[in-house]
């Protein structure tokens, strides 16, 4: 029996490495977005409670600590949330790319499990031929 030989074999190994390595981007991308939207949930949950609370008694001096700290983690979640939403789209392209080389190595897996069953469907008949061959030949020996 001729064994099976998928000609597009090293496409395919191919396409299913460039399919792992956009599955691990993505992996690593997903990552860095949610750390960077943990810090940037940290930072708002440092100025909602370091902000100034209605009816406190604060000191001159406190006062101006107080705005200039707030102040500067008001720049500093602007800028957190600018570095989120490059992560975000980060995170998004390596789901298109993983997306896209996902379909082209499934295409090509799809279309090896075609020829394989076209092969093993064609062995089928040369062997079932064959089979008919052997019994003609025994029924010709026998008369």
């Amino acid at each position: 029996m001729k064994r099976f030989r998928f000609r597009l074999q090293r496409v395919l190994d191919l396409r299913v490495q460039i399919r792992d390595e956009a599955r691990q981007e993505l992996v690593r991308r997903n990552q860095e977005r949610d750390y960077q939207i943990n810090i940037l949930r940290h930072l708002e949950d440092e100025y909602r409670r370091t902000s100034i609370q209605e009816g406190g008694t604060y000191s001159a001096g406190d006062l101006v600590l107080l705005g200039t700290y707030c102040a500067r983690l008001q720049k500093q979640i602007e800028h957190q949330q600018e570095v989120v939403a490059k992560a975000r789209k980060e995170a998004e392209q390596a789901q298109e790319r993983y997306v896209e080389t996902s379909r082209d190595a499934k295409a090509l897996e799809m279309l090896r499990e075609k020829k394989l069953q076209e092969h093993t469907e064609q062995m089928l008949r040369e062997e079932g031929a064959m089979l008919d061959e052997i019994a003609i030949q025994r029924a010709g020996r026998s008369e």
